[in-house]
């Protein structure tokens, strides 16, 4: 009988507390999306986002209009001097897409990869 009592007055307030702080815990952040562009971009012109961060944790470029456009997401790397690009029709990248990189310095870029002048949205992405 005494070890129900121990149970119910301390074992088992100790379980739900343990339980309240693993439940409530804080989880990961949500990332914070900022829009550029959305300018009509002349055949392979490419538009800066005038930002050089080190939390970018991804670049996104699409063409949301009629038919397809080859569009570019272009990421100048400035801590090493290189370009991370994906190029695809209508869009490409993800919110995701430069998390290998993402302590560096980076400035997200969109580009028409097309024949014909377009307007071209970029969105880029930070924790």
């Amino acid at each position: 009988m005494r070890s129900k009592s121990l149970f119910r007055r301390v074992l088992l307030p100790l379980a739900l507390a343990i339980g309240v702080f693993a439940v409530s815990a804080p989880g990961a952040s949500a990332l914070v999306e900022t829009h550029y562009g959305g300018f009509v971009l002349s055949p392979g012109q490419t538009l800066s986002s005038g930002v050089a961060r080190t939390d970018i944790t991804g670049n996104i470029a699409a063409y949301t209009g009629e038919g397809s456009v080859n569009v570019c997401q272009r990421t100048f790397d400035n801590t090493t001097g290189i370009w991370h690009e994906g190029c695809g029709t209508n869009g490409v990248g993800n919110a995701l897409n430069l998390m290998p990189y993402h302590t560096n310095s980076l400035t997200p870029h969109i580009m028409n990869n097309s024949g014909f002048s377009h307007t071209i949205h970029g969105w880029w992405y930070r924790t």
